[in-house]
């Protein structure tokens, strides 16, 4: 693992940065109504996220991703760049569409990050598959269910949360 020094948090939020102004080409702006879901689904994502991360790392099933990384990649990767995603291409892209599109992204970032701190070193996919290849890889696939996981999570939540938007 590399040491998480300034210019490496700063080069990886450039690169997060660098993403966001794609994923904007997607929705430019979020519309009044879509400001609550867009909070509900950012936090529900990174909070309990982070959390898993850490947790999955004490259990062997994930690399240990220094606390500010972590933060860096649930909060603001997580929560704020694949939620605007998610807003932007739900209604617009059939969910295989959406599926590549955030494992392709998933991928992307993992290697950025592990490029500039180190992380996603481990050598295995919950034991099943071998290999630091498979390890990322994995994960991203995992990833690229966030569309038909928010979507569910969107409609339970709905149900207690009024303004929530579902489709």
């Amino acid at each position: 693992m590399h040491e998480v020094t300034p210019l490496r948090v700063l080069a990886v939020l450039a690169f997060y940065a660098a993403l966001f102004v794609i994923i904007r080409l997607t929705k430019g702006r979020l519309d009044r109504d879509e400001r609550r879901t867009f909070a509900a689904i950012g936090l529900a994502w990174a909070v309990p996220v982070f959390a898993a991360n850490y947790l999955l790392h004490l259990a062997g099933l994930m690399s240990f991703l220094p606390w500010v990384t972590n933060g860096m990649h649930t909060f603001l990767w997580i929560g704020l760049c694949l939620t605007w995603l998610y807003l932007g291409v739900r209604t617009e892209r059939p969910l295989l569409d959406q599926f590549v599109l955030f494992t392709t992204f998933s991928l992307v970032v993992k290697y950025a990050e592990q490029l500039a701190f180190g992380t996603w070193e481990l050598d295995h996919f919950f034991h099943v598959l071998d290999g630091n290849f498979a390890y990322v890889m994995g994960w991203s696939l995992a990833d690229g269910t966030y569309p038909v996981l928010t979507l569910l999570g969107l409609r339970l939540a709905s149900r207690r949360i009024p303004g929530l938007l579902v489709t």
